[in-house]
């Protein structure tokens, strides 16, 4: 799941189609489909682990992880497009959008990565280099896990999504036309360098800084930007019907596809089968960002939904450890999975209500009164 907004998750969703006097309802319920999925990945491994489902099921299962992590990437480009878009050429806009970025990814994630290292089992065995570049989010080799992941493992999105966010930044410093153009262009140039360095099928883990984030995974990113390229051209009118049983559609054709392909697990998100998958979550992000909703009981529930899902991503291993520990795997593992879905997304919603809004709304204040100090309210803060 990627973190793709500030303070008021939101605010910044609503801000992002502010123009076309729409809150992203369905987007909101999309960021909350695409944790759960993760959680069903990892519920998939953890089952896999103790011998309660086939491994070859388990690894179509866990394709579900991929798939929402690449829906999380589209919608970061979207939004950090749309959200920031004011800002191009604007020197104290591009240094405003860094700050933000680094206090919605790291309050956060230092929490999570801080009750890691202090309950895992494996804590004897970190090394100072492994807590310091997981805490900075820089890719390093892990010889206990065998990656260049950081410690919560899921964090490897975060690495990606700062990699993003650099780009970004560096593509503010022009006018809004030339530097979406360099930032697409950069992402296009990383990915066409990593396929020198490391054969895009290859699914090996990468070694290098260079193997890493040189991936073709970052641009799932620019496709968000493009997203966001066409939201701008759309009619003020345009709008997809039944936008989230389109949505469903979706995720049942995926899951038709991932369970019944002949493909195994790992064939499906090599490249370039893997744009089978991309091709998906387009779809699902294209509906949730034009899709027609009004004001009910569905958008209350896809914005709680929506606002979870960061913490939902960050912290359900946690609720994964709990039931383990309770035995409920082998009571029933259907009901491991519902457990874990329905408790992730309760210590979700409770972790950005009690922790994470109250840290992210503190920084903004101190923000808003730097700006407000150094030059009286007319540098440009980006909405979210």
């Amino acid at each position: 799941m990627t973190a793709v907004t500030f303070t008021d998750q939101a605010r910044e969703v609503s801000g992002a189609r502010a123009s076309r006097g729409k809150t992203l309802y369905h987007l909101q319920a999309l960021r909350g489909l695409a944790a759960s999925l993760v959680v069903v990945s990892h519920c998939a491994d953890t089952l896999a682990e103790h011998g309660l489902m086939p491994a070859s099921v388990a690894g179509r299962l866990g394709i579900s992880g991929y798939f929402g992590v690449a829906t999380f990437f589209l919608i970061s480009g979207f939004i950090i497009y749309k959200t920031s878009r004011q800002a191009f050429g604007d020197l104290h806009g591009a240094r405003t959008f860094v700050l933000k970025r680094l206090i919605r990814i790291f309050p956060v994630y230092w929490i999570a990565t801080a009750l890691f290292v202090v309950l895992s089992p494996h804590r004897a065995g970190f090394t100072a280099g492994d807590i310091v570049s997981s805490l900075l989010l820089v890719p390093h080799w892990i010889a206990s896990a065998g990656n260049m992941h950081p410690l919560v493992g899921q964090g490897w999105t975060l690495q990606y999504e700062m990699l993003f966010y650099m780009i970004f930044a560096a593509g503010l410093f022009f006018t809004r036309t030339v530097g979406t153009g360099l930032i697409v262009a950069a992402m296009a140039g990383l990915v066409l360098l990593g396929s020198a360095i490391m054969p895009l099928a290859d699914m090996t883990e990468p070694a290098t800084i260079a193997a890493y984030w040189t991936r073709p995974i970052i641009f799932l990113f620019a496709g968000g930007i493009g997203f966001g390229l066409i939201e701008e051209r759309m009619p003020r009118s345009f709008a997809v019907p039944y936008p989230f049983m389109l949505m469903l559609a979706v995720l049942g054709l995926w899951f038709a596809y991932s369970l019944g392909a002949p493909l195994s697990a790992s064939e499906q998100i090599r490249f370039p089968t893997v744009l089978v998958i991309w091709a998906l979550c387009g779809v699902w992000v294209f509906a949730s960002i034009f899709g027609r909703s009004g004001e009910g009981a569905f958008e209350t529930a896809a914005e709680v939904f929506g606002d979870a899902s960061y913490s939902v991503y960050l912290f359900h291993t946690f609720v994964l450890s709990a039931l383990l520990r309770l035995k409920l795997q082998d009571v029933s593992p259907p009901l491991f999975v519902v457990a874990a879905v329905i408790g992730a997304n309760v210590l979700g919603y409770a972790m950005y209500r009690l922790v994470e809004l109250p840290i992210l709304r503190t920084f903004r204040k101190m923000l808003l009164r730097a700006q407000g100090a150094r030059n009286s309210g007319s540098v440009y803060i980006p909405p979210g």
